[in-house]
């Protein structure tokens, strides 16, 4: 009688594993999603932070040229430079935007719960 008490307890654990086993793969692919939104995230707000310095800097530049009246050789090219490296910095900052879209679009399910923020987790 206990050896198929026992039996039946497996076959009622095994299958009810079975069931959760989609579960859990969708609650990593959630968690992986975030991760990667999370980083994606710090990282554009560091390149857009980059962005902003180096407008600063070439602002600085250009009033300097402006308020001097002075253009040489190497006023010219620190602006270039600076406008070189500002371009960069903005197209850093634009490409990890588009990879931050390309999360956000591959898994709405969990974007959605992770932006909604007015319920709580475990509710």
């Amino acid at each position: 009688m206990e050896l198929r008490n026992m039996v039946f307890a497996i076959i009622g654990f095994s299958t009810s594993f079975l069931f959760c086993v989609p579960n859990i793969k969708k609650r990593q692919k959630k968690q992986m999603a975030a991760e990667k939104l999370k980083i994606v995230s710090q990282a554009l707000e560091a390149a857009e932070e980059r962005v902003m310095r180096y407008e600063e800097r070439h602002d600085r530049i250009l009033s300097q040229i402006c308020s001097s009246y002075l253009i040489n050789a190497e006023l010219v090219e620190a602006i270039n430079g600076a406008r070189a490296t500002m371009n960069h910095a903005f197209d850093f900052a634009v490409e990890l935007r588009k990879i931050q879209f390309k999360i956000i679009t591959s898994f709405p399910d969990s974007i959605d719960a992770l932006l909604d923020t007015t319920k709580p987790r475990g509710a």
